[in-house]
């Protein structure tokens, strides 16, 4: 069925309820599933497979969290975000992947450090109200999204900073992605034809087990207390930037 066998099916559902998960409890999960479609379909096809199904979890997030989210923040990234995206699709068939993702992964590891500090020394580290800042994390955000879906780390160590509850968290950051992958849906359709209607058959498919992972991540995020799952969102960043020098 649609060229899979049992096992692949198998990888492909498996991602599918931890793409609903990382989109309702926690951020950053997705690089598991990130992984499995990846070795099912290929880096470039997989990202195309895995964007309407990736928005399909937003818009359950928005739907659960979404009046929680702090929207002025998506603002602020925005346009640099949109930038880095066309960027990022314009670069995607020449960019060396294995460099970016090193040289992300050490911006990564460098913000969890400090956030690290915060939460040691329990103290706000505030985040510098210079614009150029701003236009630096959404076009980083953007850029890697587009390329190589890592910028769940990046935007973690970003709304981490903001000091936000657990719910608030979630629904900011669902705004946000779900934004970034309406934008990069075009060139998805037509510069890199990753995203076409014998690609969206797997969404189609995958959407009762997304639900599913859905529903496990907004039990999770009822049961756990917020500085517990602040922990756990950096412990999943840390993986996140680990994996970008792999």
């Amino acid at each position: 069925m649609l060229g899979l066998n049992g096992i692949e099916w198998m990888m492909l559902i498996i991602a599918a309820i931890i793409i609903g998960f990382s989109k309702t409890g926690i951020q950053g999960a997705t690089i598991p599933a990130v992984a499995l479609v990846a070795v099912l379909f290929g880096g470039k096809a997989s990202a195309g497979i895995m964007l309407p199904m990736l928005m399909l979890g937003d818009l359950i997030a928005i739907f659960q969290y979404g009046k929680q989210g702090k929207f002025s923040d998506v603002l602020k990234l925005l346009p640099a975000a949109v930038i880095g995206i066309i960027v990022g699709a314009v670069m995607g068939n020449y960019l060396d992947d294995k460099q970016f993702k090193a040289l992300l992964g050490i911006v990564v590891l460098i913000c969890l450090g400090l956030l690290i500090y915060r939460e040691v020394a329990k103290r706000v580290l505030p985040l510098p109200k210079n614009p150029i800042f701003h236009w630096m994390v959404g076009a980083i955000s953007g850029f890697s999204s587009m390329v190589g879906n890592a910028a769940g780390p990046i935007f973690n160590v970003y709304v981490l900073s903001q000091d936000l509850t657990k719910n608030k968290m979630i629904g900011t950051t669902a705004w946000f992605f779900l934004v970034m992958n309406l934008v990069k849906l075009p060139f998805h359709i037509f510069m890199w034809g990753t995203v076409t209607w014998g690609t969206l058959r797997y969404m189609l498919l995958m959407i009762p087990f997304i639900a599913f992972g859905s529903w496990m991540g907004i039990t999770f995020v009822r049961k756990i207390n917020e500085v517990w799952y602040k922990r756990i969102i950096m412990i999943m960043t840390a993986i996140a930037a680990v994996r970008l020098f792999i």
